[in-house]
């Protein structure tokens, strides 16, 4: 690192602890600076989602990373998604160090890395997370390397206020985080928030609507994802799994044979194998979780405070037993289950790129891919089944659904046009649950006819395998679309 720019970051460092920033402990500002790492991802994807059997290119992206204990580094999962190679630099170093991925929170936005070399330890330090959110209008240290440059930057900010929002890398999930007044750039996702020397929380979002505006994830979902990773596996944050509504109404109370002076809420509709799938029912009436009463509000009153319930479930790791107060039918009794994953979820956060290429006609699951990369075509009914999938319990017909994402040019397909983005309803009369269970029906089908109906349309397609064959050969040869063989 330049020495100059040591100093003058000493002497700024210095500065804060005079007015309160470091006033607990003197920091050691050498260990600070080696916390913290740039981090360079070699990135391998296909340039259009909707067209993946298309060349892959590679793509370079920089990030920052907070060293760890043990040769790790915890960084933003957007930071070293789709990566092909990932190195890591220190602020006083040239050398890259070459890191491996051990696990990716998609929906934290987190992800821990790791690195091999020995001498990475000797070049870094470690940084204690503060036991407590900063307080509101303190100052704080962002540290991180902005659009990637090689020097370790230091930038002040203050906090502004707490809240929950939107993570955008997952569109999905809603957690709390630290919003502050700095001027954050891309590439200091990932970078720690600094002071007394420790951190505070990990940048890893930048307003969109107001500037110097960014936001922080606060240390307990750094310190969920960290304890998570204790069996080397990562499970997630549990999800409540069921819709409810206000416990007020008098006369639904009377309704359904409970007490009017009990509070709690009604539940609407549960999922299936989420959580609570064998042990709650539709119009169940929970009047407490754990022994803590739940307002008509739905808000755990926990030692004096409120706390919505989403929130208390999402405090607790995967396979923690929980245990509910409710009444049914008119009877009051207990039942308890073990938080588990909303696997229907996984529909909004992953993008795969797996594909099945037959006859001209290229087949994917439905992802939030198609609605980054959509060529202008996409209809109301592919969003519709993507965004009300849980919402409508589309879930109960299959797993994923199957699009027909592209139409390749040829005499025979071109006719069918009007089927892009529509999603297939059955394949010679069975409804497939994902895209496997759609290879292997095509499979089993294709050396006589193969039987294509999507919903919302009348017409089917129709091809035998002769055709299929000749299709094949067009394609492979005018467009090197690789054909799945069956």
């Amino acid at each position: 690192m330049n020495r100059k720019f040591f100093i003058k970051v000493w002497i700024c460092l210095f500065c804060f602890s005079s007015t309160g920033l470091f006033a607990q402990a003197e920091p050691n500002v050498e260990a600070i600076f080696r916390s913290v790492v740039l981090v360079r991802n070699e990135s391998y994807s296909a340039e259009n989602k909707i067209e993946p059997w298309k060349m892959k290119s590679i793509n370079t992206e920089f990030g920052s990373g907070l060293v760890l204990e043990g040769n790790l580094i915890l960084t933003n999962a957007h930071v070293i998604m789709d990566s092909k190679r990932i190195v890591v630099r220190t602020g006083f170093s040239k050398k890259d160090y070459v890191a491996q991925v051990k696990a990716i929170g998609y929906d934290c936005d987190l992800a821990l890395l790791s690195v091999e070399d020995p001498e990475f330890k000797e070049e870094t330090s470690n940084l204690p997370f503060a036991d407590s959110y900063p307080i509101l209008g303190s100052e704080l240290l962002v540290l991180g390397f902005p659009n990637g440059q090689e020097n370790l930057t230091v930038e002040k900010g203050s906090v502004l206020r707490y809240e929950k929002n939107r993570y955008s890398f997952s569109g999905l999930d809603f957690r709390n985080v630290i919003k502050i007044n700095a001027n954050i750039q891309p590439g200091n996702s990932g970078g720690p928030a600094i002071q007394n020397g420790q951190v505070v929380g990990l940048a890893f979002q930048i307003s969109t609507l107001g500037k110097d505006i960014a936001y922080l994830i606060p240390n307990e979902i750094i310190l969920h994802f960290l304890k998570d990773l204790g069996d080397s596996k990562y499970d997630g944050f549990p999800n409540l799994g069921f819709t409810f509504q206000s416990g007020l109404p008098l006369t639904l109370k009377k309704a359904m044979k409970i007490p009017v002076s009990e509070s709690g809420i009604f539940l609407n509709r549960i999922y299936p194998n989420s959580s609570f799938s064998n042990s709650l029912k539709e119009r169940d009436f929970l009047t407490s979780i754990d022994g803590f009463a739940i307002s008509n509000e739905g808000e755990v009153l926990r030692e004096g405070k409120k706390e919505p319930l989403i929130e208390y479930i999402e405090r607790f790791q995967m396979g923690t037993g929980v245990l509910f107060e409710l009444y049914r039918n008119g009877k009051k009794f207990q039942t308890s289950s073990n938080l588990k994953k909303n696997v229907s979820l996984g529909l909004y956060r992953d993008s795969p790129d797996d594909h099945f290429i037959q006859s001209g006609l290229v087949f994917q699951p439905i992802s939030k891919s198609f609605f980054g990369f959509e060529d202008g075509d996409l209809d109301s009914s592919l969003k519709y089944h993507y965004s009300y999938f849980i919402q409508d319990m589309l879930f109960r017909f299959v797993e994923r659904d199957i699009v027909l994402s592209y139409i390749f040019d040829d005499p025979e397909t071109s006719k069918y046009k009007k089927f892009k983005f529509k999603v297939v309803e059955s394949i010679n009369g069975y409804v497939p649950k994902d895209l496997n269970d759609f290879k292997k029906a095509w499979k089993e089908n294709e050396k006589n006819f193969i039987v294509l109906k999507f919903r919302g349309l009348d017409q089917t397609l129709v091809f035998d395998s002769d055709a299929i064959r000749k299709i094949n050969i067009r394609t492979r040869k005018r467009y090197g679309a690789i054909h799945e063989e069956l």
